[in-house]
């Protein structure tokens, strides 16, 4: 669905959205955005500003009280579960909380994210090589997860998203437990997919990642888009759409 849709669309269209926790928690306000096919964003801002839930509601994890997200022209609030489950296996999902298995080695839980799309043993044990080898997770291929410390866990998380190149990833504070040598690896690995046709967002405050690059930030305060910028280098959509600020 994803691969397949044409590149002079938004990938992602957010139109108007509100998000409300009980009892009247206001996590997102009104909010538009528009994200180009194989665009690198970076939806920045402090904790609590809404970067985690306007991520959830992406990838379906919860739903608007108010507004619309389309996902490839289709609107979220209308997909059937096997649409949504269609939808994320096409998505890669850095979780802040990682969500690994605990029990389960770091070989396995990457695994995992490819043998869902029923990809071929050798594939998976090439893939999943090459992201220990630049996530400096080699030597811990063969460890239970839940026995490393929260820095590699976060990798392992990255490594899992990356895994099937997929054409849409969302990744909530990647760098929030790393170095910064380890955040430039990672920030590589990211360029290194978005070079290859994936969509990109990275929720993230750590300046290091955006600061000076080429790629668009949107910033996010009190659930509401507060700024955005297009810094030099950076190709806006071909169909012109452009951040809607509230």
């Amino acid at each position: 669905m994803l691969e397949t849709y044409p590149a002079d669309r938004p990938l992602v269209e957010i139109v108007k959205v509100t998000k409300v926790y009980s009892p009247d928690i206001v996590a997102l306000q009104n909010i538009s955005l528009s994200v180009a096919k194989g665009e690198l964003l970076f939806l920045t801002g402090r904790s609590g500003a809404g970067k985690t839930t306007l991520l959830k509601l992406i990838c379906c994890v919860e739903k608007p009280n108010k507004g619309v997200i389309e996902i490839a022209g289709k609107d979220l609030n209308k997909l059937s579960s096997p649409n949504i489950q269609a939808l994320r296996r096409e998505t890669g999902v850095a979780y802040q909380d990682f969500k690994i298995l605990p029990r389960q080695t770091v070989y396995r839980n990457i695994a995992i994210a490819m043998e869902v799309n029923y990809t071929a043993a050798k594939v998976i044990k090439k893939r999943i090589d090459e992201l220990l080898d630049v996530l400096k997770l080699t030597h811990k291929r063969n460890i239970p997860a839940g026995k490393l410390s929260r820095g590699e866990q976060q990798r392992v998380a990255i490594a899992r998203a990356a895994a099937t190149k997929p054409p849409l990833i969302l990744a909530d504070e990647p760098t929030g437990n790393l170095d910064p040598a380890m955040s430039l690896q990672v920030m590589g690995l990211f360029e290194k997919l978005n070079e290859g046709g994936s969509t990109i967002i990275i929720a993230t405050h750590d300046e290091t990642l955006y600061k000076n690059n080429r790629y668009r930030k949107v910033d996010l305060h009190y659930g509401q888009f507060a700024t955005q910028s297009t810094l030099p280098g950076f190709l806006p959509p071909a169909n012109g759409n452009q951040q809607k600020l509230i």
